[in-house]
Order: structure tokens, then C-alpha cells, then sequence
């Protein structure tokens, strides 16, 4: 799924927080932390679990293009550093995460063995977003994953209220159970 531009018209964005990163393998933490920090504060943290697997993937795939440091750089070697960027962008029910790397080559999904102890993030970023893709940038691409904004779950009826007097329409969310536990191993494997 390439394009020449985003996925979305500047017109519809309520907001934008964007954040550039050294390519190395603490640039998945803090990237969590900085999209934590703004699903907060635009409001959005009903979907915060699913943004924060979406971008882990994305900035795994971008730290391995661009290139992880092995050591810690020379001061004379930090204008060299491989940097990725990872933006935030608010739509009215939805928000996108994008990812810049500077590789030309578009994202694509792998086929891997069930014994693959890798190659299965653009199936999870598939699975959660509503869509994703990439589009070309100066020095490289971004990947792109919309993640659509859900109604909020049906909470459990009070004392003494009846079952069936909330609203039955409403489908079932996510497993969050298995969301974390999918998210507890990734975390683990970095």
C-alpha cells in the first residue's frame, strides 16, 4: 500500500505531536511514553493499547532499516546518527501513527513459519488498524496506521440495576486480555 501522500486531508486534523528519535532500541520505549503522553492529552487513551502495538511495530521496522547504533556514537559522529520520527495526527474519529525512516522501500508483509521468532508486525499493525500503508518523503518513506476511535465498552450494570436495561447492540471490543499478554511479550523481547 504505497501513495504519494498521507491518508488523510489537513482539514481534518484536530491535532498533531511528532517526535524524532536516535535509531536504536530505546527509540520504542520512549516513542510508547510520547504516544501515551498525547492520546492523554488529546483524550484519546480509549486507545491507547492498540496505537502504543501499532507504533512499536512501525518504529521496530523503521530502527532496523535505518540502522541500530551498536556502541554509543562519538561526539563527531552524532550529525551522522540515523534518525526516525514518529507523528501523532488527531482525525475526528480516528488517529493516525506514522513513521519515517529513511528507506525507500515500501513496507510488506512477510510470510514466516510458525516457528518465526519474528516477521509478524505488519500482521499485528493490519489486524489493529483500520488501514495502514506508506507514502515517499524527502530522505526515505513513512508508514502510516489509522486506528480507528471505538465507543466506549458497556460497563457492568450497578447493584440492583437490571441486565437487559443498557442498549444490547453494541459488539463486543477487543480480547484485552490477549492484547496485553501480546504486548507483555513484545516488550519482553526488546
Amino acid at each position: 500500500m504505497t501513495c504519494q501522500a498521507p491518508p488523510y486531508r489537513p482539514q481534518q486534523v484536530r491535532f498533531v505531536d511528532q517526535l524524532s528519535l536516535v535509531a536504536a532500541q530505546s527509540a520504542v520505549s520512549a516513542s510508547r511514553h510520547f504516544l501515551r503522553f498525547a492520546l492523554s492529552k488529546w483524550q484519546a487513551a480509549l486507545i491507547e493499547d492498540d496505537v502504543l502495538l501499532v507504533a512499536s511495530e512501525l518504529v521496530t521496522n523503521a530502527i532496523t532499516v535505518t540502522g541500530v547504533l551498536p556502541e554509543p556514537p562519538a561526539w563527531e559522529e552524532l550529525e551522522r546518527l540515523g534518525l526516525v520520527h514518529v507523528r501523532l495526527v488527531g482525525l475526528p474519529d480516528s488517529v493516525v501513527v506514522e513513521v519515517w525512516d529513511v528507506s525507500d522501500e515500501p513496507p510488506r508483509l512477510q510470510r514466516f513459519g510458525d516457528d518465526a521468532e519474528g516477521g509478524r508486525g505488519l500482521v499485528l499493525v493490519q489486524e489493529l488498524a483500520a488501514r495502514w500503508g506508506s507514502y515517499r518523503v524527502t530522505g526515505g518513506k513513512a508508514v502510516w496506521a489509522q486506528v480507528a476511535v471505538r465507543p466506549a465498552l458497556p460497563q457492568r450494570p450497578e447493584r440492583g440495576e437490571r441486565r437487559g436495561s443498557r442498549s444490547a447492540g453494541a459488539p463486543p471490543g477487543p480480547d484485552a486480555a490477549l492484547l496485553r499478554r501480546v504486548r507483555a511479550g513484545l516488550d519482553a523481547a526488546l
